[in-house]
């Protein structure tokens, strides 16, 4: 009993932390208690374990709560540093929430987008990925250059320290948009590859060159962009989200039954999606538009001719 109590109560915390985030100011602390179905005493003791752990919680006048948003990935590495079963038992939580109310799935969507839960997998609750996002936060206010220790480019294909000047941090996108101090440019890093982030003293040197650029639902940061329509089947549907889980904005029903179309902008370059289509297309996938995605695919297939 002692153990199935114990998970009780983590699930019943990690409820009301996740109700929290997902509205600030929305709850007090009676709101918790029906919503859970535990006492405001039992309530006013998780907020005893979240000021434990370093978490700070305000409360407006109407006597609702919200963290405090000061340094928050910071909180939450020290709240999230869980073990394989405590990550088994925030699943299950998030599951319990997402199962009965539509609060729980925008909960479980907005996890999910924190940190990748696709992309990067367990990873996104564990302190390695946590204290880089806090290193590169702490550069970027700051206005602090820094390096990112052994980085594995796919262009140059090699593994180089890079000395950069942190001014976007995407962890949904897992994506740094830095200027990079030594190529004199703008660049784009996967937090995900970086090794490990090194703090500098030096200050910005180039803050006028430092501009984000969009990066498209597979993770391509372009200038260059395109509009592309697509119609999936059921399947070809579930296989882009569970690939590239920022699509799921830009997908709507069609008028077909049990079909979908997909539109937004992509690179114009087509990283990504071509091969996407590429390999889904006998899941259902079919391109309405624009022609020089079409022309691209062309191209594609007549280089695998052999």
């Amino acid at each position: 009993m002692g153990k199935e109590h114990e998970d009780r109560t983590k699930v019943r915390i990690l409820r009301v932390m996740m109700a929290l985030l997902d509205r600030p100011f929305g709850y007090t602390k009676r709101d918790l208690s029906e919503m859970t179905g535990y006492s405001p005493d039992t309530i006013k003791h998780d907020f005893d374990c979240f000021r434990n752990v370093g978490l700070v919680l305000k409360r407006d006048d109407k006597h609702r709560y919200a963290f405090q948003e000061s340094q928050p990935y910071k909180q939450l590495k020290n709240l999230l540093h869980f073990s394989e079963d405590d990550q088994y038992l925030l699943e299950q939580a998030i599951d319990q929430v997402s199962a009965h109310s539509k609060q729980g799935k925008r909960l479980k969507k907005k996890l999910h987008s924190l940190y990748d839960y696709h992309l990067l997998g367990h990873s996104y609750l564990r302190k390695p990925y946590l204290s880089k996002v806090d290193l590169l936060l702490q550069a970027k206010e700051e206005q602090k250059q820094a390096k990112l220790i052994d980085y594995p480019s796919s262009h140059s294909n090699s593994t180089q320290n890079r000395q950069v000047e942190p001014f976007h941090v995407s962890p949904p996108d897992d994506m740094l948009h830095a200027f990079d101090v030594e190529k004199k440019k703008l660049r784009h890093f996967r937090i995900s590859r970086i090794k490990r982030v090194k703090l500098l003293d030096t200050s910005w040197e180039y803050p006028g060159h430092h501009r984000i650029i969009y990066t498209d639902p597979f993770r391509i940061v372009s200038e260059g962009l395109v509009t592309i329509h697509l119609r999936l089947s059921v399947g070809a549907r579930n296989e882009l989200i569970e690939r590239f889980p920022n699509t799921l904005r830009h997908i709507e029903p069609a008028a077909e039954e049990d079909m979908f179309d997909f539109q937004c902008e992509v690179n114009n370059k087509f990283f990504g999606i071509a091969n996407f289509i590429l390999g889904s297309y006998v899941q259902g996938v079919e391109v309405l538009s624009p022609d020089s995605l079409k022309e691209h695919l062309r191209g594609l297939l007549r280089k695998m001719e052999f």
